[in-house]
């Protein structure tokens, strides 16, 4: 993360697939960084299987901790 960036941060996932819980943890410690610094995350875009692991798996990760 940068000092200049966004108070709102847009991840689009649109083009991508969420194959794995090292997807989310991924996607998970990036929202957990920028949401430290008091922004705010969003992803949108995930198919409804990657939504699907996502949902099931977000949060629960000790990786993304």
């Amino acid at each position: 993360h940068h000092p200049d960036d966004p108070a709102r941060i847009v991840i689009d996932m649109h083009a991508a697939h969420v194959w794995d819980a090292s997807a989310v943890a991924a996607l998970d410690a990036i929202a957990h960084k920028y949401e430290r610094q008091g922004k705010t995350v969003e992803i949108i875009g995930l198919n409804a299987p990657s939504d699907a692991i996502h949902s099931a798996l977000s949060g629960k990760l000790a990786a993304a901790n």
